[in-house]
């Protein structure tokens, strides 16, 4: 059972299939990829853009489903989500990218010259444009972490493209807080207001095989909570195999560090133009979404759905699956009233 607290305004409360790359000029099958079994089975596509490859999942039936895109968090990557995403396939035509820097994407992702999240943001618009098309009409957004913060800016930008947003603690950093950044940045500190950024440069990055990581990983720190299939499923979704054999993280530290770092976006003026409606979902213990952001983005929907979690860590999607999962369905049935 939940130890929650909801407040709403007005509102309700595997073996992979054929791989695919699509690309502005049309769809060429690839190859077939193996992993393994799940409550469904996704695809590994590619998004082929100028720049280089988004690479994604995808939870695809034959019958026409609304479409959801879910953003991962820094450092992670799509395959992290697949257990919290795989049990809605029957209900969402889903896809699940790797964002700039992560999973099996190829795009530039230079830490020296990254100041804010704009990037992810353009990145998210190019891709969900081809889903919109496809889909003939927007799209559900969800996302966690930097990943809710995104699909946040996108929904900003560019409203047509979004049908709904579900906030999973998104990153909401206070002003106060970004220009502390900014002055530790121009004494030439890395330190500041996000000492995760410390942490993450100093992560270890190689791993004899995949296995010896999962263990590494089982029970500590960030992934104290996290169930094993989880941490398997990040393992294996975000790593990838040197010449020598041995197992490598494809998010390089740096480049995460970096991003704990780049908050030189103003979030803060994207959610004051959003006209989304919206769910979010905010963990009681170490949030990354404190007041005043619960009010102010419920003051941006008349019938958002605010869902504090009392016992849950930033970590959400990996503790309370169910709870996310409802209130993705819960926003659908909404918006389709």
């Amino acid at each position: 059972m939940l130890d929650d607290a909801r407040a709403s305004r007005g509102g309700r409360r595997l073996p992979f299939k054929a791989q695919t790359r699509f690309s502005e000029s049309g769809v060429m099958t690839v190859s077939s990829v193996n992993l393994h079994i799940g409550d469904s089975v996704p695809a590994r596509r590619e998004l082929v853009l100028k720049d280089g490859e988004i690479s994604f999942l995808e939870w695809k039936q034959e019958k026409d489903l609304p479409a959801l895109h879910f953003a991962h968090a820094n450092g992670f990557n799509g395959m992290t989500y697949r257990s919290l995403l795989s049990p809605l396939a029957s209900r969402f035509h889903i896809r699940a990218w790797d964002a700039r820097g992560h999973g099996m994407t190829r795009l530039s992702a230079d830490p020296t010259d990254h100041r804010r999240w704009t990037i992810f943001r353009d990145d998210l618009i190019r891709f969900i444009e081809p889903f919109v098309e496809e889909s003939g009409g927007p799209v559900l957004l969800g996302g966690h972490s930097m990943g809710g913060a995104t699909s946040l800016m996108v929904a900003a930008e560019r409203p047509d493209l979004v049908r709904g947003l579900v906030l999973v603690d998104p990153v909401m950093v206070p002003r106060s807080a970004r220009l502390m950044m900014k002055l530790f940045r121009m004494l030439g500190r890395k330190g500041g207001p996000l000492s995760l950024a410390d942490g993450a440069e100093r992560r270890r990055a190689v791993f004899p095989d995949r296995a010896t990581m999962t263990k590494a990983y089982k029970g500590r720190g960030a992934f104290r909570t996290w169930p094993e299939e989880v941490i398997a499923d990040y393992v294996e979704g975000g790593t990838k195999t040197r010449d020598d054999g041995q197992a490598e993280l494809a998010c390089a530290p740096a480049w995460e560090a970096a991003n704990f770092r780049a908050q030189d976006h103003d979030i803060w003026a994207d959610l004051a133009r959003l006209q989304t409606p919206l769910t979010l979902i905010y963990a009681g213990i170490g949030s990354t979404c404190r007041a005043p952001a619960p009010d102010l983005l419920g003051q941006r929907d008349p019938r958002a759905t605010l869902l504090r979690i009392g016992r849950a860590t930033h970590f959400i999607p990996m503790e309370f699956p169910d709870a996310v999962r409802r209130e993705m369905l819960d926003l659908d049935a909404r918006l389709g009233d």
